[in-house]
């Protein structure tokens, strides 16, 4: 028997697609998706889920402390399927499920083959954090796959080198802007990390620059909001720091504190 055979990142073809590193990550998100579906109804409605539910009743381009995206999904959920426990942890579980496809997605785009794909995944569906989130209708729920959206996206402008996909970065992080505004800090992220690598040759090309302005544009209506009303949400984050309700981290201690969140 050739030692190919028995390797767990022998290419698909020698599996089916049954037995390949995609489906393997399909089995772990579809499976943990089916745990929060199935324990959907077994605890109360959260604090947020009411607030965000009652904001969905009064459509605005932007509320004192978040976006408006949350409150056009609350919409929808109250709309098509009713306000039940289930109903309003449809649509975290389903980002939780693409969540955990992206991961894996990532990992078979930066080489890793069956094993890497499954063990990303798994990583992935079992952080604590993410089981908890995805539980729930928060803007919490939404913002990873934002942020991977985006990463994968540049992933695949460094692996291929085309630069119009820099127009889907811009239509991920304006949607992820109007879901939280920290969607900004990784923006920042990236354009730090282009700038400190030979990809900074992507500010060269209009692309990156249409896919800022794309981003921008679909912020604008909320931007404008906040304009109008004079920047309540900077408002409300001094008011947190000035009530001591912040934690203060030292950046080690912060950094100790994502380790731990994703539960090692």
């Amino acid at each position: 028997m050739s030692t190919g055979a028995l390797s767990s990142d022998a290419p698909a073809e020698n599996h089916g697609w049954l037995a390949s590193g995609p489906a393997l990550v399909w089995y772990i998100a579809g499976s943990v998706t089916l745990l929060q579906l199935l324990t959907a109804n077994r605890y109360g409605y959260f604090g947020d889920e009411f607030y965000h539910m009652a904001c969905g009743e009064h459509m605005a381009w932007g509320y004192v402390d978040q976006p408006p995206l949350i409150a056009l999904l609350a919409w929808l959920t109250r709309t098509l399927l009713g306000t039940s426990l289930f109903s309003i942890r449809l649509l975290p579980a389903l980002a939780g499920l693409l969540t955990i496809w992206l991961t894996g997605l990532m990992v078979h785009e930066l080489g890793g083959g069956r094993f890497a794909q499954g063990l990303a995944a798994l990583c992935s569906a079992c952080a604590g954090i993410y089981l908890i989130l995805d539980h729930l209708f928060t803007m919490n729920a939404f913002e990873p796959l934002f942020w991977m959206g985006c990463a994968y996206v540049v992933i695949r402008i460094v692996k291929t080198g085309n630069q119009k996909l820099w127009l889907w970065f811009g239509v991920i992080a304006g949607i992820g802007l109007e879901n939280k505004y920290s969607m900004a800090v990784f923006g920042f992220g990236v354009v730090v990390g282009l700038l400190l690598t030979r990809e900074r040759r992507a500010f060269a090309d209009k692309w990156i620059w249409i896919g800022g302005l794309i981003a921008f544009v679909i912020f604008l209506p909320n931007l404008i909001w906040n304009v109008q009303h004079k920047f309540p949400f900077l408002e409300l984050m001094h008011n947190i720091r000035a009530s001591g309700r912040d934690l203060p981290f030292t950046p080690l201690g912060y950094i100790r504190a994502q380790v731990l969140m994703m539960t090692p």
